[in-house]
């Protein structure tokens, strides 16, 4: 057994019998057919998933596809990316070379490869807003195939990779970005900060240096504090719900999303006086009551434990049931 602990930002104890790395496209279709039935289990940059067993009596594929195409319009970029490509990384790329849209989602960790299957977002922006395409490894027909984004099936942290698990493995990634800026500040966080720094809210570099300093000063870096950010999602409910909770809590932080209304799940958390609450390793940070960390000691029963006294206090509290935002491998509640 490999110990394979490293390979997610929450750092569980995890071992795997074998480790295959995935470098390119061609490098993919021959190890796959080499692989046959033998259980297999996807770890890109693992900022995003939750490791429950210890053991993995199976091979871990990581894809570290570094591709890396352009092709141009008069307006418009596609931009064809690896798997395997850092998220922020690519953002800062994109923006250094005056190409906008992904300014929003600056900071976010991880790779590129779970972009698409997470949805991924903040402030504003989601990545169905700027997918074009994903290119993928289907395992049940052995083949490789394309899906255009309304095959993709996006939602709130939603994608078909949700609805059928362990089917694909993602290659590459493209996306559509505009030639012109198209600042988005509607979140309030933002317009506040951009006066504050005196930056331009014109300008694509300031709104991504505005998310970054946002970011670091309420989220935890997971390279120094494990952790894989949002643990929860925030709950989307229809409007009367909403406003049945507002004569109680008129306080409640809420947003519209279509015909929906999205409630801040960190608020509801936190206004129940569980940030810096500690079962065993694992502790709801003290400045973002959605992060979960550990401390280099937790235990998978520590982190069940704590996710079940949040999930059993919202609900008593507020009649909502929060859902898990990560990826799982095994069962956390």
């Amino acid at each position: 057994m490999f110990d394979l602990s490293g390979l997610t930002t929450l750092k569980l104890p995890f071992k795997a019998k074998s480790l295959i790395r995935l470098t390119s496209i061609e490098n993919v279709c021959v190890s796959m057919q080499q692989l046959g039935s033998i259980p297999r289990l996807v770890v890109g940059g693992g900022s995003n998933l939750v490791i429950l067993e210890p053991e993995f009596d199976g091979i871990v594929l990581r894809p570290e596809i570094q591709y890396y195409e352009i092709k141009e319009s008069d307006n418009d970029v596609y931009l064809e990316v690896g798997a395997g490509h850092p998220w922020h990384q690519l953002v800062m790329k994109t923006l250094d070379a005056g190409w906008f849209g992904l300014e929003n989602l600056a900071l976010i960790p991880g790779w590129m490869g779970a972009a698409p299957i997470q949805n991924i977002g903040a402030y504003g922006v989601e990545l169905k807003d700027h997918c074009h395409r994903v290119k993928l490894y289907d395992f049940e027909e052995q083949s490789i195939i394309e899906l255009s984004v309304p095959e993709l099936k996006f939602g709130y942290r939603h994608s078909v990779f949700k609805e059928i698990p362990d089917r694909f493995l993602v290659l590459t990634v493209t996306l559509r970005l505009s030639k012109h800026a198209i600042p988005r500040v509607c979140y309030g966080a933002i317009s506040e900060e951009l006066e504050r720094q005196g930056l331009d809210a014109k300008k694509p570099h300031d709104i991504a240096k505005v998310v970054i300093s946002i970011r670091q000063s309420k989220l935890p870096d997971p390279d120094i504090t494990p952790n894989v950010g949002s643990f929860f999602k925030n709950p989307v409910v229809r409007p009367e719900v909403a406003d049945r909770l507002l004569e109680e809590f008129p306080e409640m932080p809420t947003y519209v999303s279509g015909e929906y209304i999205k409630i801040a799940a960190g608020w509801l958390i936190d206004r129940l006086g569980l940030k810096g609450q500690k079962i065993g390793g694992f502790a709801v940070n003290n400045r973002q009551a959605l992060v979960i960390t550990n401390d280099g000691t937790g235990t998978a029963d520590d982190l069940r434990e704590l996710v079940a006294l949040i999930l059993s206090s919202v609900k008593a509290t507020y009649g909502l049931s929060l859902a898990i935002e990560p990826t799982q491998v095994g069962q956390l509640n």
